[in-house]
């Protein structure tokens, strides 16, 4: 539930490797290469918030019930409330990329 609006976000826990791909590529826009391994940013805020928000749209499952205009909803929330959907979706995805000692030797 979120602090002061009190919705029930659903969140995926894992995404799958196309989402986490849309997530990565959102930066392209804001970036130049001219050899496709280096890279110049052309605007950081851009880049992050494209990011951010690409990672909201494939990250949310539903608001209240309703998986209608899921990142619509989410920017019209009081800030505290996208914050924490934000913070929650980032905090497991930290967990579930953390490397397991099977994936490390």
């Amino acid at each position: 539930m979120t602090p002061i609006g009190e919705h029930k976000v659903v969140i995926k826990t894992l995404l799958t490797a196309a989402e986490r791909e849309r997530v990565d590529a959102a930066q392209m826009d804001y970036v130049d290469t001219s050899d496709g391994k280096t890279f110049t940013v052309k605007d950081m805020k851009k880049v992050a918030t494209a990011q951010r928000h690409e990672l909201l749209k494939v990250s949310v499952v539903s608001i209240d019930g309703d998986a209608a205009n899921c990142f619509d909803r989410l920017q019209k929330m009081f800030h505290p409330d996208y914050e924490f959907v934000l913070n929650e979706i980032e905090d497991r995805q930290k967990k579930a990329y953390q490397p397991t000692s099977a994936a490390s030797s």
